[in-house]
């Protein structure tokens, strides 16, 4: 009979512990309500912004090339420009600056993007080496 009233009394024992415990954690806890989760704001609501020169691509597509002249060639070439960004773009106007290489000298020039919609010109003229590569990289962006 002994054996049973330890064990009984452990029992209790721990019972009134275990109460004692879970009493004291709840009046120390901390009770600031929790911050609700963030919620990440899909792409079509985002906020338009001013791109980075780095958000746009431009390729060069060659139009006409005429190797007749002494000093190299002639090229008409115009661009196709590519927008990277992950925001939408900005209703109003933006000129986008770029530098085409691969001439003779190095060729600066711009577009305009408003809406979504780039204007470039076409035929444009660079004087360079034979089997010249042109290749464009923007600049600086107007906005």
């Amino acid at each position: 009979m002994n054996a049973r009233r330890v064990v009984a009394v452990l029992a209790i024992f721990a019972v009134v512990a275990t109460g004692f415990g879970v009493t004291i954690a709840v009046l120390t806890a901390d009770r600031t309500p929790p911050a609700p989760p963030t919620a990440r704001v899909p792409a079509a609501q985002q906020q338009p912004k001013v791109p980075t020169p780095a958000e746009f691509q431009i390729g060069v597509v060659v139009t006409d090339q005429n190797c007749s002249a002494p000093n190299g060639c002639l090229y008409r070439y115009r661009i196709e420009p590519k927008y990277l960004g992950l925001h939408p773009l900005p209703d109003k106007e933006i000129k986008v600056v770029y530098e085409v290489k691969g001439g003779h000298q190095p060729q600066v020039g711009d577009f305009t993007v408003r809406a979504g919609q780039a204007r470039v010109l076409q035929d444009v003229p660079l004087e360079g080496p034979p089997n010249a590569h042109l290749e464009a990289s923007v600049t600086q962006i107007v906005g």
